[in-house]
């Protein structure tokens, strides 16, 4: 007999037993992992007849499409009313199998080995702050890539009338035995990078691009060690030319990813910073210029630009995946470790252009402010010396007339500062290459 509860009202049905079936374990996992479920709710035993109907609604419970799992059972049991009970075993998969050791003994070899990293990493960063030796694991760094981004949005949003954002998401479970330098460099393989690049050339996007591909830390709520941190990765793209979400339905079919599509249309006389920097009071980001949110989208993937210096004033987590990221998978630091981001197009190109346009503007408005110090002074001597003219011209008049060397000297003096009239028009400075970039 089973009993259900639901709310107020008790079901209870009947159903005759019958001699323990033969124990065959479905040969679809997530078929075996909510057969296991099911019963484990009802509370039937491992080799008890367990009826299909009970499999399906545990199926739709975990947000499965009820045909998708009559589908599955068909494939294997055809017909069948009931199945045995398959026995719990690996039933969540490679990434929970139970092996010879005891998961307090791998947590405490993964503990050993995570400090021993982390205090390299340490010491790595104690000696190339002593040494004043730049690497990518400091705030200034986080700061100028995250400046770039930025640029690079206004860049299209002065380039061109509309253009197209993109942010990509690819996620990826971490298994039990995997390190966490190993599941990071598993990102990015060439059938990502493939399909990414050809649906953009297929869509005659990818000469203008500016690409962005980021590693970023998360709290693992995924794997057993709570406190373990995991990677995921993002993709940030740039685009003048309209294209459709559903070209990167071939990115969301690659095997053992999770990938989140997300495109952004802007009017570029439209475009407005978020209103989240505006209250973070930045002035700098007033005066360059608005951007869309996709720059401060990559900015709260840059897990360094909110912390003191360098990783050591990082929360814990994010700290240990730094150091896991540069010791690599060969966890040495002699090493380059892992690329956490990588810059691919036109990004660099566009970077630059806007960074060069500023600094000519800046040059620019520091030569008018000159010219009107230089301006200031001239006429207020030329004033002091009319009045001192004037106050002795009963004096030295018949001098003035007779002194030919002093009318000389006086000419000679004026005709060294002879300026034209300040132009209160700022220049333009547009740039016009549409820049072309290779991956």
């Amino acid at each position: 007999m089973l009993v259900r509860v639901f709310g107020d009202s008790v079901a209870v049905s009947v159903q005759q037993q019958s001699p323990q079936q033969q124990v065959s374990p479905p040969d679809n996992e997530t078929l075996h992992r909510l057969a296991v479920e099911a019963a484990g709710y009802l509370g039937i035993e491992t080799g008890d007849p367990l009826p299909i109907n009970e499999i399906v609604e545990q199926g739709v419970a975990n947000g499965y499409d009820e045909p998708d799992i009559r589908s599955l059972i068909r494939e294997q049991y055809d017909a069948a009313q009931t199945i045995a009970v398959p026995p719990q075993g690996n039933i969540f998969g490679e990434m929970w199998r139970v092996e010879e050791e005891t998961e307090s003994q791998v947590e405490s070899k993964v503990g050993e080995v995570e400090d021993g990293t982390i205090a390299q990493f340490r010491e790595w960063l104690e000696e190339r702050s002593n040494n004043d030796k730049t690497h990518s694991y400091t705030r200034k760094k986080a700061n100028r890539r995250f400046a770039q981004a930025k640029d690079v949005d206004r860049n299209f949003i002065r380039e061109y009338d509309s253009f197209l954002t993109i942010l990509i998401t690819y996620t990826k479970q971490r298994k039990t035995d995997q390190s966490l330098a190993d599941h990071a460099d598993s990102f990015y393989p060439r059938k990502i990078t493939r399909k990414r690049r050809r649906i953009l050339k297929n869509e005659g996007a990818y000469a203008d691009a500016a690409i962005v591909s980021v590693l970023a830390p998360k709290f693992a709520d995924e794997v057993p060690y709570s406190n373990a941190p995991t990677t995921h990765a993002h993709d940030f793209i740039w685009i003048p030319d309209t294209i459709e979400q559903e070209c990167f339905k071939r990115l969301e079919q690659i095997e053992d990813f999770e990938v989140d599509v997300s495109i952004q249309h802007h009017i570029s006389e439209e475009v407005e910073t978020p209103s989240s920097v505006l209250v973070r009071g930045s002035g700098m980001d007033r005066q360059r210029g608005d951007t869309t949110s996709l720059p401060q989208e990559l900015g709260n993937n840059i897990p360094l630009l909110s912390f003191s210096f360098d990783a050591r004033g990082a929360p814990e987590y994010i700290e240990k995946w730094c150091a896991h990221i540069r010791a690599g998978t060969d966890n040495l630091f002699e090493t380059k470790g892992i690329s956490r981001y990588r810059k691919l197009g036109t990004f660099d190109k566009r970077a630059d252009a806007e960074k060069a346009r500023r600094r000519i503007r800046s040059g620019y408005v520091d030569a008018q402010a000159l010219f009107s110090e230089l301006e200031y002074h001239i006429q207020s001597t030329q004033k002091t010396g009319t009045d001192g003219n004037e106050a002795n011209a009963g004096t030295n008049t018949a001098e003035q007339e007779t002194d030919p060397e002093k009318e000389a000297e006086s000419e000679s003096n004026k005709s060294r500062f002879t300026f034209t009239k300040p132009n209160k028009t700022e220049p333009n400075f547009e740039f016009s290459a549409n820049p072309t970039g290779d991956q």
